[in-house]
């Protein structure tokens, strides 16, 4: 097969596509969308022909996804979100009012923020609020590229071309088990992970990174480790009795989780977030009420970590 990118894909064939990656066959696929298996068959390979690699690991009659065509199919339905929003976008120009909101957020923010954000602004959302769950590298991406209009992330280090709406800052958590013997009215020290499994955020990212040198500058090694892309995975863990989890503060106050505890932490390790956009928004006219919204929020995060604090 060509490496090369041998033209652009049509809509019918990348519909086919994530049709087979969804229902696992190119059987189920066409039953799904009421076409003959052959019909699927000839656009997926006339999919791979125009992106220049395979698309699945075909083995007689399973079939799988390789890891381009993974890929593929995370791009893919970002593009047919946007295709599938066009109608309702031409109808807002013709009757000149905002079509939708487009939020990117990170799995913290999503979980944590969002949903009490447009909660409080509810009355003024447009009738189509999409809102997309990735990395914090893809929400500044999706800003600067202008294919988000608002985007919620731990604040990164550099945001070159974005607007930072509001900034806030708090400090990292333990999460433990209701009623365990770290269930106490104390800050938990770190040492405590001498001999208590940790549960947290993996390296990488920059949560991991502050608590990492908190641990150094104590001379602390964890005996023993859970480690995952997402603080509410590592809650879970210590509400299952796996461990102590370290979190950041909008996951561990903004998730309701029944049967746990929050504890502050003798280490004072900060974590900051904030509300971001591009100069060219859609919103100017109800940016005020989002970010005060999402001030009102997040300062409630804050102002619940400082009462754990006392």
């Amino acid at each position: 097969m060509s490496t090369k990118n041998n033209g652009r894909p049509d809509i019918r064939s990348m519909e086919a596509f994530a049709a087979v990656v969804r229902y696992g066959s190119m059987t189920a696929a066409a039953q799904k969308l009421s076409v003959s298996q052959p019909a699927v068959t000839r656009m997926v390979r006339d999919l791979e022909a125009r992106v220049g690699f395979a698309l699945f690991e075909r083995n007689g009659p399973k079939i799988s996804p390789t890891e381009k065509g993974i890929k593929f199919f995370e791009e893919s339905q970002r593009v047919m979100a946007n295709l599938s929003q066009l109608t309702e976008r031409a109808h807002a120009i013709r009757d000149e009012r905002i079509a939708a909101i487009d939020i990117v957020a990170t799995p913290t923010m999503s979980a944590g923020l969002v949903g009490p954000v447009l909660s409080r602004v509810s009355d003024v959302l447009p009738d189509f609020v999409h809102v997309e769950t990735t990395t914090s590298e893809r929400v500044l991406h999706a800003l600067r590229q202008r294919t988000a209009d608002l985007g919620f992330s731990a604040y990164p280090g550099d945001h070159d071309q974005l607007k930072c709406l509001a900034r806030f800052e708090s400090l990292v958590v333990a999460v433990v088990k209701k009623g365990s013997r770290l269930d106490g009215d104390g800050p938990i020290p770190l040492s405590i992970f001498n001999t208590e499994r940790l549960a947290t955020i993996c390296n990488g990212y920059g949560i991991r990174d502050a608590i990492n040198r908190a641990f150094e500058k104590q001379k602390i090694k964890p005996s023993s480790e859970i480690a995952t892309n997402s603080s509410l995975s590592a809650a879970m863990a210590a509400r299952a009795g796996l461990g102590v989890a370290l979190c950041d503060p909008v996951t561990a106050l903004g998730v309701p989780i029944d049967g746990v505890s929050i504890r502050p932490l003798s280490a004072k390790i900060s974590y900051a977030w904030g509300l971001f956009a591009n100069d060219d928004n859609p919103l100017k006219d109800r940016l005020n009420l989002l970010v005060d919204a999402c001030t009102a929020e997040s300062e409630k995060i804050v102002q619940n970590v400082n009462r754990l604090c006392k």
